[in-house]
C-alpha cells in the first residue's frame, strides 16, 4: 500500500513538473516539449489522479499528443465520478482530427450509445449526441441510439438536439444548452415549446 501510494505521488509529481515546464513556454515554443510528454505517467494520471482537474487535463494532452495509444485511458474515463473530466474523454475517444489512424466505428458507436443511455448527466449525454451525429452516415447503431434518445431521455433538451441530429439540423444538433435555455426564454422559443406541448 505504502509503495503504490509513493508510486501514484511520483507520477503526479512527474505530471505536474512537464506541465508547469509547458505552461511557462510560449505556444510557438512548446513544441520543443513534445518528445518529453511523460505519456505513461500521463495516461495513469489521467485515471487515479485524485485531482479532477489534473485528470482532464491530462486527458486533453493525450487526446492532442498521444490519441491512438490512450484509447484505453478515454476508455476508463467515461467512468470518473466527475462531469467534465468524462466530457474530456468523450472528446479524446471521439476525436478524428487527433488520431493517426482512422476511427474505427464499431468499436467507438457502442461505446457513445451505452453513455448516451446511461449517463448521469445530462451535459454529458447532451455532448454525446453531435459525436453519434458525424457517425450516423457510417453506423445504423448510431442511428438507433439517436432515435430512442429522441423519444426517452429524460432531458427535453437532449430530446431536442437528438431530434435535430435525426432530421439532419446539425446546426440545431451542435447547440449548446446554454444556447437552448436562453432561446426557449424568447417569445418565439416559448411559442415553439407550446407547440411542442412542452
Amino acid at each position: 500500500m505504502f509503495n503504490g501510494a509513493m508510486r501514484a505521488d511520483a507520477q503526479s509529481d512527474v505530471v505536474g513538473t512537464f506541465l508547469r515546464r509547458w505552461n511557462a513556454l510560449p505556444n510557438k515554443q512548446r513544441y520543443r516539449l513534445v518528445p518529453e510528454v511523460p505519456i505513461p505517467d500521463m495516461q495513469l494520471a489521467a485515471i487515479a489522479d485524485p485531482n479532477p482537474w489534473l485528470r482532464c487535463g491530462c486527458l486533453s494532452f493525450l487526446d492532442h499528443y498521444a490519441n491512438d495509444e490512450s484509447i484505453h485511458v478515454f476508455l476508463r474515463g467515461l467512468d470518473d465520478p466527475v462531469p467534465f473530466v468524462r466530457e474530456m474523454a468523450l472528446h479524446g475517444l471521439s476525436c478524428e482530427r487527433c488520431r493517426a489512424a482512422q476511427l474505427c466505428v464499431a468499436d467507438v458507436v457502442p461505446v457513445l450509445s451505452r453513455v448516451l443511455a446511461t449517463d448521469p448527466s445530462p451535459e454529458v449525454r447532451h455532448k454525446v449526441v453531435p459525436l453519434l451525429m458525424d457517425l450516423v452516415s457510417r453506423s445504423s447503431p448510431a442511428h438507433e441510439a439517436l432515435r430512442r434518445c429522441s423519444s426517452s431521455d429524460v432531458d427535453i433538451l437532449v430530446r431536442q438536439v437528438a431530434s435535430a441530429a435525426l432530421e439532419g439540423r446539425e446546426r440545431d444538433a451542435r447547440r449548446s444548452r446554454h444556447d437552448l435555455r436562453r432561446q426557449a426564454k424568447t417569445r418565439r422559443g416559448k411559442a415553439v415549446a407550446s407547440r411542442d406541448g412542452v
